[in-house]
């Protein structure tokens, strides 16, 4: 159970090291009406990550055929490969410009001021849908159904997973939600901050967890 517990967590916190859906979450606080959006996307995000973490794991479990190998040796094998597509989307985030990712907030950004509530939920839902954070997700998934676990138990990894994943659109709400007047400062402060360095900083995370991924797992072989 530590070795599941170990991977689920590093699995979660690389999926809360992206820059985009902290900033999404900034955007949405410094906009004239954040009430009409802050709650709705946190909901949406937390949900799109239980869901996908959820069916993983069920699905894993629902197989005809089930994996061979021991449950420590396929963990230790996702692990494995895990790490070394966060090794290589470090690389990438590293050597590649970050206009991509600032077109798309641009874009979401305009949006903003007409959007609807269930617009901002389905904004939520629809950022777990990028590349790597349905690799994280489906993994872990994975690797909770490997367990087979009582469901009780399955549930809480599922849910803990999704609130790790996603901490970085939960914090900023909380701290909304707790004095919206006060937050707006450095709420704007940490916005600029990582327009700045925070592709750099998830780069060099993602890169730490990858290699300690890599390392943590074949030490299980």
């Amino acid at each position: 159970m530590l070795n599941t517990i170990t991977s689920l967590l590093l699995f979660a916190v690389a999926g809360a090291m992206s820059t985009v859906p902290v900033s999404v979450t900034i955007m949405i606080l410094l906009s004239p009406n954040p009430r009409r959006g802050a709650l709705p996307f946190l909901i949406g995000s937390l949900v799109g990550s239980i869901l996908l973490v959820g069916l993983s794991a069920v699905g894993l479990q629902s197989l005809p055929v089930r994996p061979r190998l021991r449950r420590d040796e396929l963990m230790a094998q996702f692990g494995v490969l895990i790490g070394v597509l966060l090794i290589g989307y470090a690389v990438y985030l590293l050597v590649s410009k970050g206009g991509r990712d600032n077109a798309m907030l641009g874009k979401v950004k305009s949006r903003f001021i007409s959007a609807r509530p269930w617009e901002f939920v389905a904004l939520g839902l629809g950022l777990n849908l990028r590349p790597k954070a349905i690799l994280l997700a489906v993994t872990a998934g994975a690797v909770i159904g490997v367990q087979e676990l009582p469901p009780l138990e399955g549930s809480v990894l599922v849910l803990a997973y999704a609130a790790v994943a996603q901490s970085a659109v939960v914090i900023p709400v909380l701290v909304w939600l707790r004095s919206p007047e006060r937050a707006q400062a450095p709420l704007t402060t940490l916005y600029n901050w990582l327009q700045r360095h925070g592709r750099r900083i998830a780069a060099i995370v993602t890169l730490a967890i990858g290699l300690f991924l890599v390392g943590y797992s074949v030490l299980q072989l």
